[in-house]
């Protein structure tokens, strides 16, 4: 139900297109299955990646290549569009979080070594915000801040690079952003190889009209009336 100004319908395609391509391009990062710059919410657009299997833990290069897709949307702006937007922000927050649990939580710092660095407080009274004891000297909080910033230099790098190198890639998806608004996995990958994408798929048609409530069962009138859910 948003109507977004063309210019920024415009940013909002390259936006997008940048998550894309790294994330299509990086090998650790889960598939690319769906790009839209429909609004949806707060959201001006998503670039959504599926799982192609039951994950329970990350290693370390996979969290890396993900703070890399994070960056995309910001870097494709400043490259295209000439400009920088406030749609980055939440890419920006998920990413240096990341990166902190990398250095603090998760012992992924080779610098810092497998420690942990802060303890967290569990919650002591109703809306008392949780807080973070400083177990370490002000020297090693700085360690790990240059850390923190290290991590994402590099990975920011990274992402620019891989959108340098490949901005026809940017162009054809953004092109075809602005014409459908939404493309899927196929013609993502038919965008990745150079090719034209495929036109969108013709939508499926409805299936025959079933029976009227009245001549079901009442069993399963019942069945169904209970099963519904509002989500």
């Amino acid at each position: 139900s948003v109507v977004m100004p063309e210019n920024e319908r415009r940013n909002t395609a390259y936006h997008e297109s940048g998550h894309a391509v790294v994330a299509y391009l990086l090998p650790k990062t889960d598939p690319v299955h769906k790009v839209s710059i429909i609004p949806r919410g707060r959201a001006l657009g998503v670039t959504m990646q599926l799982p192609t299997e039951d994950r329970f833990s990350m290693e370390r290069d996979q969290i890396l290549q993900t703070i890399s897709v994070m960056f995309g949307g910001r870097i494709a702006e400043e490259i295209f569009m000439n400009q920088m937007t406030t749609g980055a922000s939440n890419d920006f927050e998920r990413a240096t979080e990341t990166a902190r649990r990398m250095v603090t939580q998760w012992g992924m710092s080779d610098a810092l070594g497998p420690m942990v660095y802060g303890e967290n407080e569990g919650e002591v009274f109703l809306g008392r915000s949780v807080t973070t004891h400083k177990n370490v000297s002000e020297a090693t909080m700085q360690k790990v801040d240059a850390e923190i910033r290290r991590i994402v230099d590099e990975q920011y790098a990274l992402a620019r690079r891989l959108i340098d190198e490949n901005r026809d890639k940017i162009e054809a998806m953004t092109k075809a952003l602005l014409e459908w608004e939404t493309i899927d996995s196929e013609q993502i990958k038919d965008i990745m190889e150079n090719k034209p994408p495929r036109p969108p798929k013709p939508p499926q048609s409805k299936s025959p009209t079933s029976p009227k409530e009245d001549d079901k069962p009442a069993s399963t009138a019942a069945a169904n009336e209970g099963s519904t859910q509002e989500v």
